[in-house]
């Protein structure tokens, strides 16, 4: 569930409670929609096999040698369709490339052997909230991403997390239990229109969103932090 625009950074805290609470509300009514059809349903369809994903595997290219062969029997023993080995460049000069077969489809596994292997000047991000105030970045748009529960927590922790980083807030997007809001970010990240997703946790990525990168040996494929990916299992 994409909100709507939150209050500019300058307003008080006072003002921003209302916005995030809008978003708690609105969460739990597509949360309960998508439980009245997923119940009234009379009757499965048949099983059908599901369809193999196309994957990439990706890794700094002075390296090579190192994430190859790891990342490739990742793929093959994961049944991925391995369609490209991207070799990336300092400068991250693939990466929006890579973004965009994302976003459209082409790719939907980006197998690395770490996430070190993702370079750090890539141009636009998942950006994890620490402790430590965040480095400026004046100018540059972002969402706040998190789970639907504690949104009233992640919300505002992630809107002045922002406000400190001198980011714009676009939205803030509550995904869903079926990850189904994740493909329409990689696509704003892709075109340009956010230059980071900013969230609490590497937990908060469902594991079975499309696409997404994934760390070659995790376990279910596309879990980023075991101890914080737990909101998935209980919805």
């Amino acid at each position: 569930m994409r909100t709507t625009t939150p209050p500019p950074a300058h307003d008080t805290p006072g003002e921003l409670f209302p916005f995030i609470r809008t978003c708690v509300r609105l969460a739990r009514s597509r949360q309960a929609s998508e439980e009245v059809i997923h119940y009234a349903m009379p009757s499965q369809p048949p099983h059908r096999p599901p369809p193999v994903l196309r994957a990439a595997i990706y890794g700094p290219t002075r390296q090579i040698g190192r994430w190859q062969p790891t990342c490739t029997a990742w793929s093959t023993e994961c049944g991925y369709e391995l369609v490209s080995v991207v070799d990336e460049t300092p400068d991250a000069a693939r990466w929006g490339d890579l973004l965009h077969a994302m976003a459209d489809g082409d790719i939907d596994v980006v197998v690395v052997a770490a996430l070190t292997d993702l370079p750090p000047e890539r141009s636009a991000r998942v950006e994890v909230m620490g402790r430590r105030r965040p480095a400026r970045r004046p100018g540059l748009r972002a969402v706040v991403y998190g789970p639907p529960r504690d949104i009233e927590l992640w919300g505002s922790r992630g809107v002045r997390w922002c406000e400190r980083a001198g980011l714009t807030v676009r939205d803030v997007v509550v995904e869903t239990p079926g990850a189904h809001e994740w493909p329409g970010v990689v696509r704003r990240m892709a075109d340009e229109d956010i230059a980071y997703v900013v969230m609490g946790s590497w937990g908060y990525l469902p594991p079975h969103r499309l696409p997404r990168i994934e760390v070659a040996g995790t376990s279910p494929p596309g879990l980023l932090q075991p101890r914080s990916a737990r909101w998935y299992q209980d919805l």
